[in-house]
């Protein structure tokens, strides 16, 4: 059968349908979200279409994802779609729920579970973090110590979702306690599932701090165009033109970065490189933002301040600083022989 990857779409033509998808979602509560986003077909963008999906490559859930994040959508998206595609061999009935907006499930990005057989039962324990949404969804996946993955039934005996925390008011984050949960074999993932999972999802963090990022900068040229001071637009004043100019760069150091990733050449290398490309720029076009707002960015009319408290949370969920200390020890590695062969 031939998928719509076939028939000449483009991944920005996704952008704007998922831009109104956003708009839609605006004061509705989760499931109305997950109904509304499921019919743009926006929950199975890259899931195979046996489970309703479009079976296209990730590289379309990129504007999909970065339109969710420029419109602080109050939904787990990028869990979502990842979650639909990752059950779609394994767990097919699932899958097809999730995609059609009737099941949610949320991905807990910090913490293990380790698993003990008790007979014939599989238990798992454990506390895991960082799971956008956990208190209002369905299921929940977990890593595994040895680095499989697991779903979660999050009303199952012995999970225990705590109170919201983190920096993102509008998709809260929970910490979540397992406590000798039982679940069938079936619901276990293959050993290799969270390292490929890991990488997926830092191509779509990318992307959701472009989306970001990209509304930081634009309310920011808005404001020093039309903010006067002194008789002149704000926009007069020479230091910050070179910093909006700056941003822009930026903007489009991320945006270079994501395309890298998703090219023939890309590999786990150039999604990880993405992410942080877009966690560095990010931090620093939001921030440049904020300044030039001034007081104003931190009101919640002028949501500059929540665009980087986002920032912020998605850089933790991937764990950049750890990222950046294995970055430098690989280069370390192997700069080291060459090094030492010309001593």
């Amino acid at each position: 059968m031939m998928t719509m990857a076939g028939e000449g779409l483009q991944p920005d033509e996704f952008a704007a349908t998922a831009a109104r998808a956003v708009t839609a979602c605006a004061g509705l509560d989760v499931r109305e979200q997950a109904q509304n986003l499921a019919g743009d077909g926006l929950l199975g963008v890259v899931a195979d279409e046996e489970v309703g999906g479009l079976a296209l490559p990730l590289g379309f859930a990129v504007p999909v994802i970065a339109a969710a994040h420029s419109g602080l959508l109050a939904f787990p998206l990028l869990e979502t779609i990842l979650v639909g595609r990752l059950l779609q061999s394994s767990l097919t009935r699932l899958a097809a729920a999730v995609v059609s907006g009737k099941t949610l499930a949320t991905i807990a990005w910090q913490g293990e579970a380790v698993a003990e057989r008790d007979g014939g039962v599989l238990l798992l324990s454990g506390t895991v973090a960082r799971a956008p949404c956990a208190a209002t969804v369905d299921y929940i996946l977990v890593r595994m110590s040895d680095g499989a993955a697991a779903l979660i039934p999050t009303n199952a005996e012995g999970v225990v979702v705590e109170e919201a925390a983190g920096l993102d008011l509008t998709t809260p984050e929970h910490a979540v306690r397992l406590q000798r949960v039982e679940i069938p074999i079936g619901s276990i993932l293959p050993a290799d599932t969270w390292d490929t999972l890991g990488s997926d999802a830092n191509v779509l963090r990318a992307a959701a701090i472009l989306g970001s990022a990209e509304a930081c900068l634009s309310l920011a040229q808005e404001h020093a165009s039309t903010r006067r001071q002194f008789g002149h637009a704000l926009s007069f004043n020479q230091a910050i033109r070179h910093a909006l100019a700056r941003q822009k760069l930026g903007l489009e150091s991320i945006r270079h970065a994501i395309t890298r990733s998703l090219s023939g050449d890309g590999g786990p290398v150039q999604r990880d490189a993405a992410f942080l490309a877009a966690a560095t720029y990010g931090s620093s076009i939001s921030e440049g933002a904020l300044q030039i707002h001034g007081g104003m960015g931190f009101t919640w009319d002028v949501p500059v301040h929540r665009h980087l408290r986002r920032i912020r949370t998605l850089q933790a969920q991937g764990d950049a600083s750890g990222l950046i200390s294995a970055f430098g020890r690989r280069y370390v590695s192997e700069v080291a022989p060459f090094t030492e062969a010309g001593a």
